[in-house]
């Protein structure tokens, strides 16, 4: 594992748009609605189309509009930069199941092979990081390489069965109807879903969690506001998956993998340094710790972050 400098206050940003609310962010500069796998998609894009494209993924109940900072800087390395929403997520189409974990790399897969036409890089956070080890691993014809940013996986202790299985298939049931039949919880302004976000990811600046909740958030009938996610993802996934089958995925991988993490303790940030030094193994990856930095490194520390991907892709090509 390599442990890089933070960036400093006297670090150069790129250029970006005055008016944006998060430091360096920058709006993207076409976003597209595509028809894949009997759903529609939202593309958010920065750079030209014609440039080598890179595939930006983001978490479970984000957007791909987290990658307004990063989208740029990845489209002035001479890449075609495409984020997108998931199914379920942000504005594309919602999920009619549960199943989200193998229908989302199908989903990946047949955008990469019939939209973009050609081999993908990516650069993928969280769950997204989970969504781009399965298209690299069932799909190496696929990917180019892949940045892997703190989504190795739930820890081993998140698998145990619960000592009462009758239990919680009830409470999964009761779960079930609030999602289908239950009306959402609203907020009355955009600023409350922001402190909301803010209280649970502490590590997020105030600026990162308005724009995200500005993003993420359609009004609600009653005149408020609820998440764009959809809560059926919420439902989780209903065929077998544990910790065999994680392995197993990250041990397909054939291309280049780079991990990057923070060294910080934060919400969603679960494994054990043993736990990380095992997956980062299964992936024979190159491993980057970037210092004061958590779950969100790309957000905290952009220009680390970046310093990390440039030596990567300098190393393994295009």
């Amino acid at each position: 594992m390599t442990e890089i400098e933070g960036s400093t206050a006297a670090d150069a940003a790129p250029a970006r748009s005055a008016n944006a609310a998060v430091p360096g962010a920058r709006e993207p500069d076409r976003a597209e609605l595509v028809e894949v796998n009997r759903t529609t998609l939202r593309l958010w894009c920065w750079g030209d189309p014609a440039d080598e494209p890179v595939l930006l993924l983001h978490g479970a109940y984000d957007h791909g509009r987290m990658f307004d900072d990063l989208g740029p800087r990845i489209a002035e390395l001479g890449y075609h930069a495409i984020a997108l929403d998931f199914r379920g997520h942000g504005d594309s189409g919602p999920l009619d199941t549960g199943f989200a974990w193998a229908l989302i790399h199908l989903d990946l897969a047949l955008l990469v092979r019939d939209i973009v036409r050609r081999p993908v890089g990516v650069i993928a956070h969280s769950f997204g990081a989970g969504q781009g080890v399965g298209l690299a691993g069932v799909f190496p014809e696929l990917v180019r390489w892949l940045v892997v940013i703190d989504g190795l996986g739930p820890p081993e202790v998140a698998f145990t069965m619960p000592d009462d299985i009758c239990a919680a298939v009830r409470d999964n049931a009761l779960r079930t109807d609030r999602v289908l039949f239950a009306a959402r919880r609203s907020s009355a302004t955009v600023a409350e879903m922001a402190a909301r976000r803010g209280a649970q990811n502490l590590r997020l600046t105030p600026e990162w969690a308005e724009h995200l909740a500005r993003h993420g958030t359609r009004p609600a009938p009653d005149g408020g506001y609820v998440w764009k996610a959809d809560p059926m993802f919420g439902l989780g996934v209903p065929s077998e998956f544990d910790l065999e089958l994680l392995a197993e995925e990250q041990r397909r991988v054939q291309c280049p993998v780079l991990v990057i993490t923070g060294t910080e303790h934060d919400t969603w940030r679960d494994l054990s340094a043993a736990e990380e030094a095992q997956r980062v193994g299964w992936l024979r990856a190159r491993h980057v710790a970037v210092p004061n930095a958590g779950h969100y490194v790309h957000l905290e520390d952009p220009v680390a972050t970046m310093a990390a991907i440039v030596a990567f892709v300098g190393e393994v090509g295009p």
